[in-house]
């Protein structure tokens, strides 16, 4: 059985300026989705689930995700009120938890939280 509304999670990393927070990269993400038609959006449907300095991964529909890496890249250079915008996509995965391991920095995720657990050996 192959289900027609399978996840995607892209992962991508706020080069500069420093300082960016998730709330002005939801508002961005946000206003290039109001361009979108309803049926674009229900396609896409970005919802962002984790920030952290700099890296965040966003959930998409496994058919929108090549809309979400349009629009990320056409806020790239973007002039911000602290300096141009620059990211970088750093890869796309079918769970969160691939996604985290794989993408985001070892030294990012010792600092915040989704840590698997450890069992002692």
């Amino acid at each position: 059985m192959v289900r027609e509304r399978r996840k995607r999670y892209v992962v991508l990393h706020v080069v500069s300026p420093e300082g960016v927070g998730k709330g002005l990269l939801i508002n961005l993400i946000r206003g290039r989705t109001r361009d979108l038609s309803q049926e674009e959006f229900d396609r896409v449907k970005p919802w962002f689930v984790y920030y952290h300095q700099g890296w965040a991964i966003i959930r998409t529909w496994h058919r929108g995700y090549g809309d979400l890496i349009l629009m990320i890249e056409e806020l790239n250079g973007r002039q911000l009120k602290e300096g141009q915008l620059q990211m970088n996509i750093a890869g796309i995965s079918g769970t969160l938890r691939s996604a985290f391991l794989k993408f985001v920095p070892q030294n990012v995720r010792d600092q915040k939280h989704y840590h698997e657990e450890q069992v002692p050996a």
